[in-house]
């Protein structure tokens, strides 16, 4: 893979030239499972299968009994044929469906979606932007942490210059809060950044307040789009001086018609015991 520097020159260029190649993946799903759906993806669309036959497991869906890797294929060979009825339908299981299918159910929806796209958009290759946090439109979301400085509760003049700074930058970043939280010497922030915006750019714009208005942070900020930490993960980054900033983990899939692994990928096997039956 890349490195991240690399990833994001990457998206800036496509997004200069044409945004509408973006495609993110919102929903937050836990990056094991994104990968687990391509890898099974890629096994699958080795197989030869016509969307009757597919069509025709469409009820085990609904059966409360079926395992849940058999749903999951079914989800997934839906995914791979470009059907508008076929998209219709994944759009509304999504909706519905509950639990861990759920989160299949969006993935398939998603691919179900680039593909579609990309058959519309001959000479654009659509390109698949996957993280632990998703995103909304093209902008993606960050989980932030700021720690005070000796583990100190912020007081209401710290808070109040933090949102102040915060919203001004946002603003000049284009940038969206959903949720800005204080617990004791902990705040935490959800943020919407846009794919061409650099959310380091935001939060140094904070930091840099205070350092000037009292210098009353600590130097460990977290910021990454992979999933929220808790707050003895938060501890324990801090006493152990692990650095986090860095832990922006983005992956993007070019694709004309289909999202797959490499072929080297492909061949390995699946991760759950019972999971390389094939179905169909």
């Amino acid at each position: 893979m890349s490195s991240q520097k690399d990833l994001f020159d990457k998206i800036q260029k496509i997004y200069q030239k044409n945004p509408n190649r973006l495609n993110i993946i919102e929903e937050q799903i836990d990056l094991d499972i994104q990968m687990n759906y391509f890898k099974r993806s890629g096994m699958l669309k080795k197989q030869v299968v016509t969307l009757d036959e597919v069509l025709a497991k469409v009820p085990v869906l609904y059966d409360a009994d079926a395992r849940l890797e058999e749903k999951r294929d079914i989800l997934i060979m839906l995914a791979s044929f470009e059907d508008i009825e076929t998209f219709r339908f994944l759009e509304k299981y999504k909706n519905e469906a509950v639990g861990e299918i759920k989160l299949w159910a969006s993935m398939a929806y998603r691919e179900s979606k680039l593909l579609l796209e990309s058959s519309l958009l001959e000479d654009d290759e659509q390109i698949l932007i996957s993280t632990g946090l998703g995103g909304k439109g093209t902008k993606l979301r960050y989980f932030i942490c700021l720690v005070h400085k000796n583990e100190e509760f912020f007081t209401e003049i710290q808070e109040r210059i933090i949102r102040n700074e915060l919203t001004s930058s946002m603003e000049r970043h284009n940038a969206e809060l959903e949720s800005f939280s204080v617990e004791n010497h902990l705040i935490k922030l959800f943020l919407l950044v846009p794919i061409n915006e650099q959310v380091k750019d935001i939060v140094n714009d904070v930091i840099d307040a205070c350092e000037e208005l009292g210098n009353f942070l600590d130097n460990h900020i977290i910021i990454t789009n992979v999933r929220a930490f808790s707050n003895d993960e938060i501890s324990q980054i801090v006493h152990e001086h692990l650095r986090e900033e860095d832990l922006i983990g983005i992956d993007f899939i070019d694709d004309e018609h289909s999202l797959g692994l490499d072929d080297d990928e492909d061949d390995e096997e699946d991760d759950d015991d019972d999971d390389d039956d094939d179905i169909f």
